[in-house]
C-alpha cells in the first residue's frame, strides 16, 4: 500500500466519522500517534480517542469532508471542511471551519503524527459573544490598511 493510498484511507475515514467508526482509528494510528490542533497537543491512541470523545459530546453533527490528499515522502496532506453545530445556550449556530491535517506515516504505514493547521481566532473565535467583536477589533488595528 503506496502512502497516497494511506492518506486515502485516513481522509475516508474521516469523511464517515462517527462515534461508532472512532474506534477504527486503532487499525491506522501508531499507539503512540501524536495530535496537535490549536486545542489540543497529545500522544497514545486512547487521548485522541477521547479528543473525539470530546467533539461527540460538544457538538451537533459534526461532519468532515475532505478533498484527495497532497503526498510528499511519508506525509501527506489533506484539506478539509468540518461543520457542526457547538452544544451550547450562548452560541447554538451552525459553524464552519476549513483546514489541512499533515499526516507522517512510519514504515509500517501507521500513523505516526496527525497535524491540524486551521485559524482558531478567525473561524472560531471571532463569531463568539463578546469575545469576538474584541478580536474583529484587533485584527483590523493589525492589518494592513487599504
Amino acid at each position: 500500500m503506496t502512502t497516497l493510498d494511506r492518506a486515502k484511507a485516513y481522509a475516508r475515514y474521516f469523511d464517515e466519522l462517527s462515534p461508532a467508526s472512532k474506534a477504527d482509528l486503532i487499525r491506522l494510528a501508531h499507539p503512540d500517534v501524536h495530535f496537535v490542533d490549536p486545542f489540543n497537543d497529545v500522544r497514545g491512541i486512547d487521548k485522541l480517542l477521547a479528543v473525539f470523545d470530546h467533539m461527540f459530546e460538544t457538538t451537533r453533527e459534526p461532519r468532515f469532508v475532505t478533498e484527495p490528499p497532497i503526498v510528499a515522502g511519508d506525509t501527506a496532506f489533506i484539506k478539509w471542511r468540518f461543520t457542526c453545530t457547538i452544544n451550547s445556550r450562548f452560541y447554538a449556530k451552525p459553524m464552519t471551519i476549513d483546514g489541512v491535517t499533515e499526516v507522517r506515516f512510519d514504515d509500517a504505514g501507521l500513523i505516526t503524527a496527525h497535524i491540524d493547521y486551521w485559524d482558531a481566532a478567525g473561524q472560531l473565535y471571532e463569531k463568539l459573544p463578546l469575545l469576538g467583536g474584541l478580536l474583529r477589533m484587533i485584527r483590523h488595528r493589525l492589518a494592513v490598511p487599504g
